[in-house]
């Protein structure tokens, strides 16, 4: 891991690590070698309150946001977002159903 890495690394567990002080839960999606880390190819943590009324998206930067602003708010004008839902996807047993889905809402 180059210093680089590990410095980012250490950024994010301490981020991580703030809002977990808070009572937040947090999500740090696992490090694989073979495709992006980022959720969304954008952020870092995903965070939801204790309460469950918030849910945060989270990059973390060292020192400098080198642009990642104007991204940040070319990708909020892109996805504007109005409604979340929750689902619960099961996949069933081709063998014993039609459908290949059960979907919960």
């Amino acid at each position: 891991m180059s210093s680089a890495s590990r410095k980012g690394y250490r950024s994010q567990t301490e981020a991580a690590e703030e809002y977990k002080k808070r009572g937040w839960e947090v999500f740090v999606p696992q490090k694989s070698k073979y495709s992006a880390q980022d959720i969304f190819g954008m952020f870092d943590l995903v965070a939801i309150s204790p309460d469950g009324s918030e849910i945060h998206f989270i990059q973390v930067k060292s020192n400098s946001t080198r642009g990642f602003l104007k991204k940040l708010r070319e990708w909020r004008e892109n996805h504007n977002v109005k409604k979340v839902e929750w689902r619960l996807m099961v996949r069933l047993d081709a063998r014993k159903h039609k459908r290949k889905w059960k979907v919960y809402q």
